[in-house]
């Protein structure tokens, strides 16, 4: 094939890819099954291949370059001004990306490794929990300030609202099962927090990026492999 490019819109199943000259004039167009992807690029190339960043982007991005080919990553928003209006499918999204890989003024997305990804993936887990933290912590004290229990604020400060529950002998057993199956939801979700923060700290303290990084002055600084990491665990 005379391809110079070729866009490739993933999917969960059916993915569509479609390839450009060096002048930007179309020379193929073809749909792949999920399990053909590989052995498709195999056969081809070597080209530049460009994926949209999304979900599953960077697993694809390591399926494809480890049969050859340049492999880049273009932001959603780089493709979004090449869909026509009004006839948006797998195939128009596919030489959208194409255009927008070939534009001067497009950024393209790092490919993370493996390892980086991973490291990400305790990051956003500990993001996910934090939130789910926040809430079982808002709900406990909105259950029992129905009843007239209240506690000071702080997470620290809700074993001394539970002790009131349990002692108490105006709530009826239905409110303190739902206060108890709270706190033991919240205390479950504190330890997981707390056993992906030792190993967050544990791989900073073992990159020398990291390590740089908490060096610096602020309360909030980007971590390495482009994540947020919190100063207070500098010296944890």
């Amino acid at each position: 094939m005379k391809a110079k490019h070729v866009g490739l819109d993933i999917a969960k199943s059916v993915f569509q890819a479609h390839g450009t000259d060096a002048n930007g004039k179309s020379v193929f167009k073809c749909k792949l099954g999920r399990s053909k992807v590989s052995a498709f690029f195999a056969k081809l190339g070597p080209f530049e291949v460009v994926l949209e960043a999304c979900g599953s982007a960077h697993y694809w991005a390591w399926v494809i370059s480890r049969v050859g080919h340049d492999v880049r990553l273009v932001p959603p928003d780089r493709v979004k001004p090449f869909i026509k209006k009004g006839k948006k499918n797998d195939a128009v999204d596919a030489a959208a990306i194409c255009m927008a890989a070939t534009h001067p003024d497009t950024i393209f997305v790092p490919i993370k490794s493996e390892e980086q990804q991973g490291v990400l993936s305790l990051h956003s887990t500990r993001a996910l929990l934090v939130k789910q933290q926040t809430m079982l912590s808002n709900a406990l004290r909105a259950l029992a300030s129905e009843f007239g229990l209240i506690a000071p604020l702080g997470t620290r400060h809700l074993p001394e609202l539970m002790i009131k529950t349990e002692t108490s002998v105006d709530l009826s057993a239905a409110i303190k099962q739902s206060v108890m199956l709270l706190f033991e939801h919240y205390e479950k979700v504190t330890q997981s927090i707390d056993a992906l923060e030792a190993q967050i700290r544990a791989r900073a303290k073992s990159n020398d990026d990291a390590r740089r990084l908490m060096s610096i002055p602020r309360c909030l600084v980007p971590c390495f492999d482009g994540v947020l990491f919190s100063r207070e665990w500098k010296e944890a």
